[in-house]
């Protein structure tokens, strides 16, 4: 098992065998037509910068599932009904699950309240009304993908019954999501044994975040957390060690 970070909070996750991609947001210099074939594309929510608008591209391509909060879902059958089938998409709601292939993957609640800068550069940006909320994070094989979104107590007691071994969170700090101090109190809480940071990269090269993997890194050490920080390179692979195999 492993990821592939593709930037912003684009990861590839590869899963006995199944190759699944969260939030695929895909930018120079990541070419998405030459990445591996995805069997299953997670949505977390339809913001721009989390890759809905790919989605008829990447079953041309790939011939793939995809799964999305309801009102996602339905804005994308309307929106693409000529180009993808209506059997393509699932959608799932926190609490619910779905399988791909010997693979459950579960949805987690999320808390991403936008204020109204956030929607006026969404706006701006996006030339999209595909629907910002609600908002899935996603966990599955012991990953957990947190979608966009804040500290909130709701993600914690979700993920309580799970056993994460590595959690990808955002940490830009700015429009509804977490800041490094929140990631970090985030993962304490679920039990993560490996953080790996996403959401922090400029959208467009206007719109930037305010903290970066090395804020993160910096207030782990201070707080001598025993989290590893994984702070990956665009195209950087990352292997389920044995170890944490073994505990899984």
């Amino acid at each position: 098992m492993s990821l592939t970070y593709l930037g912003h909070s684009a990861i590839h996750f590869e899963v006995k065998g199944i190759n699944i991609y969260v939030d695929p947001y895909l930018r120079d210099p990541v070419d998405w037509s030459k990445l591996a074939k995805g069997h299953v594309v997670l949505f977390s929510h339809g913001h721009f910068d989390h890759g809905a608008q790919l989605a008829a591209d990447l079953y041309d391509s790939w011939n793939c599932s995809f799964i999305a909060p309801p009102q996602l879902v339905k804005w994308m059958k309307r929106k693409f009904k000529s180009r993808i089938p209506e059997e393509a998409f699932s959608s799932l709601e926190p609490g619910q699950h779905a399988y791909c292939g010997d693979v459950k993957i579960s949805a987690i609640p999320a808390h991403h309240p936008i204020n109204r800068l956030g929607k006026t550069l969404m706006t701006i940006f996006a030339r999209s009304s595909a629907p910002g909320k609600p908002v899935n994070g996603y966990f599955f094989e012991g990953y957990y993908h947190a979608g966009a979104t804040i500290y909130c107590d709701s993600i914690l007691q979700a993920l309580s019954k799970f056993d994460v071994h590595t959690a990808c969170l955002p940490i830009g700090g700015k429009y509804a999501i977490a800041s490094p101090a929140e990631a970090l109190r985030l993962a304490e809480g679920i039990g993560a044994r490996r953080l790996v940071p996403m959401h922090w990269q400029p959208l467009l090269d206007q719109v930037f975040f305010r903290y970066q993997p090395s804020d993160l890194l910096r207030m782990a050490r201070e707080d001598n957390s025993g989290i590893e920080i994984r702070a990956l390179a665009i195209g950087e692979n990352l292997a389920l060690p044995e170890l944490l195999c073994d505990q899984k």
